[in-house]
C-alpha cells in the first residue's frame, strides 16, 4: 500500500509530466503533422505529436519509477506480468480535434495501485493561460485545478444540466420514459479527458461513456471522485449500475496484468451526484441480439 508520502511524490511527478507533455503538444498544434490511421476508413488517427508525447512520458516514468509498469494508448504493453503500480497514459487524447485545430484535447496520466486509480493528472489547453492548465488529484488528498481545490456540489441548484454523451448515444443506450426531455443540454466534445476535466470543475454536470478505455477514464475519474462527485459503472451481467471500484477484468482485488489494463473498457456515468444517480436510474445497454445473431450466422457461413 502506497504511503501518503509516496502518493504526494507520485502526484507531483504526474503534474510535472503532464505539463511537459502539454508543452510538447502545443509545439505541434496548428503545425504540419504526419498522420497515420490505426483503423480502416481513416479512423483512429495518430500523429507525430502523439508519438513525441508518448516517448517523453515513457522515458520520464521509466527513469523516475523503474519498478512501476506503464500502459499507453499508443504502445502495447511489453509483457503480461502483473505490477502493483501501473501508470496509464494517453499522450494525446482528442487527436481528431488536435489535427483539425480545435483546442479541446489533453494529455492524461493516471497511476493505478492494484487496479484502483490513486493519482491522476490532466493537462488541457486554456484560453486564459498560454501554457494550459493541469488538474490533478491523489486518493484522499482532494482534487485541484492547478492550486485551486475543486468541489462539486451534490445538487444542480435549479439550473438546466449540461452533459456530454458519445456520438450516436441514442443507439448505444436504452432510455426510460422518465428521461424524456430531461437529459439537459447534450454535448460531444471529442476528448474524454477534456470532458472529464470540465466535469471535475463543475462546468459539466455529468458525462456518459460506453466502452471507454482505461487510459481515457482513469485520471478524470479520480479527479471527479476527489472533487466530491461520483462514478457509477454498468455491470452487463447483472444489468445494474454500481460504484466504480477498480480496473479489473474479473472484479477481484488482485493486481491486473498490463495486458488486462490495456484491454479493459467500461460503461460509466460520472459527475454531480444528483445528476448521475438520476441518469443512471433511467438508462441501460441494449442487448443487440439481432446483431449478435447476424455475426454468428456470418461465421457459420464462412466456415461452411
Amino acid at each position: 500500500m502506497l504511503s501518503e508520502t509516496e502518493l504526494i511524490e507520485i502526484e507531483n511527478a504526474a503534474v510535472e509530466l503532464a505539463r511537459g507533455a502539454g508543452e510538447i503538444l502545443l509545439k505541434y498544434f496548428e503545425g504540419p503533422l504526419t498522420i497515420d490511421y490505426k483503423s480502416a476508413n481513416n479512423r483512429n488517427p495518430v500523429t507525430d505529436a502523439d508519438h513525441a508525447s508518448d516517448d517523453y512520458l515513457h522515458s520520464e516514468i521509466a527513469k523516475r519509477f523503474p519498478a512501476h509498469g506503464i500502459v499507453s494508448e499508443e504502445t502495447d504493453p511489453a509483457d503480461e506480468s502483473a505490477t502493483d503500480i501501473v501508470w496509464v497514459i494517453d499522450p494525446l487524447d482528442g487527436t481528431s480535434n488536435f489535427l483539425n485545430g480545435l483546442p479541446m484535447f489533453g494529455a492524461l496520466i493516471a497511476v493505478l495501485e492494484h487496479g484502483r486509480p490513486v493519482v491522476g493528472a490532466i493537462w488541457i489547453p486554456d484560453i486564459s493561460t498560454p501554457l494550459g492548465r493541469v488538474l490533478h488529484a491523489r486518493a484522499g488528498g482532494g482534487a485541484f485545478d492547478e492550486d485551486t481545490q475543486l468541489h462539486i456540489a451534490h445538487e444542480l441548484g435549479g439550473k438546466r444540466p449540461m452533459s456530454t454523451w458519445p456520438s450516436y448515444f441514442l443507439r448505444m443506450f436504452t432510455f426510460d420514459k422518465s428521461l424524456r426531455r430531461r437529459l439537459g443540454d447534450v454535448r460531444a466534445l471529442g476528448s474524454a479527458g477534456f470532458e472529464l476535466a470540465q466535469a471535475a470543475r463543475g462546468v459539466l454536470d455529468y458525462v456518459v461513456y460506453n466502452g471507454l478505455w482505461a487510459w481515457d477514464i482513469s485520471a478524470g475519474l479520480l479527479l471527479i471522485q476527489e472533487a466530491g462527485g461520483v462514478a457509477l459503472q454498468y455491470d452487463k451481467s447483472s444489468k445494474r449500475w454500481s460504484p466504480f471500484q477498480r480496473i479489473s477484468p474479473d472484479g477481484s482485488n488482485r493486481p491486473p496484468t498490463r495486458g488486462e489494463v490495456n484491454n479493459w473498457h467500461g460503461t460509466l456515468v460520472l459527475g454531480r451526484r444528483s445528476a448521475v444517480e438520476f441518469i443512471a436510474a433511467g438508462i441501460g445497454i441494449p442487448a443487440f441480439r439481432w446483431r449478435r445473431f447476424k455475426a454468428r450466422a456470418s461465421k457459420l457461413t464462412k466456415r461452411s
